[in-house]
Order: C-alpha cells, then sequence, then structure tokens
C-alpha cells in the first residue's frame, strides 16, 4: 500500500507546509544591519572590497553599518561562505566600498551537562572611503 501516508490530512499539511517552513528558516539567518553613519544609493556586490582587518585597508573611511550573522555550526563552511554573500549584498545595498569581516567561534559551553557544537559567526564593519579630507585648520 505504497502511498498510503499521503492519504491522511494531515500528512497533505505537512507535505504541503514543509517547504514553506523551510523558506521561513532560510529567510531568518539574514544577517541584522545596524546603521552607525549615512546611507549611500546602493552598488553592485561585486564592486564592495571585502577585507579581514582595517590593517589592510589603504585610503581614510568611515564606518556606515555594523553587519552581524546569526550563529552557524562551525564545521559548516558553507554557511560561512553563505553568510559572508549576503554581508557584501547588504552592505552594497546601502553603498558601501568596503567590508572588513571577522569571524569569531564560541561555545554555549556545558549548560546542565549537556555538550553543546562550536558555533560561528561573523561579524562586519561596512564602511565608505573618504573623498574630502581637509586637515587644514580653520
Amino acid at each position: 500500500m505504497q502511498g498510503a501516508w499521503f492519504r491522511t490530512p494531515q500528512m497533505r499539511k505537512a507535505f504541503f507546509f514543509a517547504p514553506i517552513i523551510l523558506a521561513a528558516a532560510c529567510a531568518a539567518s539574514k544577517p541584522d544591519i545596524i546603521q552607525v553613519g549615512p546611507w549611500f544609493p546602493a552598488r553592485s556586490a561585486a564592486e564592495v572590497q571585502v577585507f579581514s582587518s582595517k590593517e589592510e585597508t589603504s585610503k581614510p573611511w568611515g564606518a556606515i553599518a555594523i553587519i552581524h550573522s546569526q550563529r552557524f555550526p562551525a564545521d559548516d563552511k558553507s554557511g560561512l561562505d553563505r553568510q559572508k554573500k549576503m554581508a557584501r549584498k547588504m552592505a552594497a545595498g546601502i553603498g558601501a566600498d568596503g567590508l572588513i569581516i571577522g569571524e569569531e567561534t564560541v561555545t554555549g559551553g556545558d549548560q546542565l551537562g549537556v555538550y553543546q557544537e562550536l558555533e560561528t559567526f561573523i561579524s562586519a564593519l561596512a564602511f565608505k572611503y573618504v573623498t574630502d579630507i581637509s586637515t587644514a585648520a580653520k
């Protein structure tokens, strides 16, 4: 009696709503963005330079946003890449010239005898290059 499981109303509902629930779970993993400076017209994500430290930048800049991802398993390299791509797209959406991305790994610790896996998240600083700098005293 193959396929009989699908004949019950509960199973049809579960089958129908499963993709919606999965889509909602994926949407929930979008990083948070906090505005710390003026935002600018959007640009292409390919135009946003990505750095791993502020020492790699060569021109003066000002911060315009901080981006924090949700936590995900530390061994999930595709999750890390996905979060970095989303952060870059978000930075492009606010007109950033560059993005400094840092990764942090945390453990939930031993909570009531339950072992928790290591988790990773990214923190990124979106910035805009400063074009007019005047060092003359007025």
